[in-house]
């Protein structure tokens, strides 16, 4: 191999491991921002739950039946 082409093979092999290190940034990115995501959406769910069970224990409560 002539030393001419180390120049090219280097240029490929940075442009190769930073396009590998890129991907797989860009992959933990979207998994933090989904895990985020679901983070938000449940705590909103509880929120949700939780005013659903104070206004179902805020309401009165049926009495005995009445007579007519």
């Amino acid at each position: 191999m002539e030393s001419s082409h180390w120049p090219l093979i280097l240029i490929e092999g940075v442009l190769v491991f930073g396009g590998a290190l890129a991907f797989g940034w860009w992959q933990l990115r979207s998994v933090k921002r989904d895990r985020e995501r679901l983070l938000a959406e449940r705590e909103r769910q509880r929120v949700q739950d939780e005013r659903e069970s104070r206004r179902e224990s805020a309401q009165p409560l049926e009495g005995p039946p009445k007579d007519h």
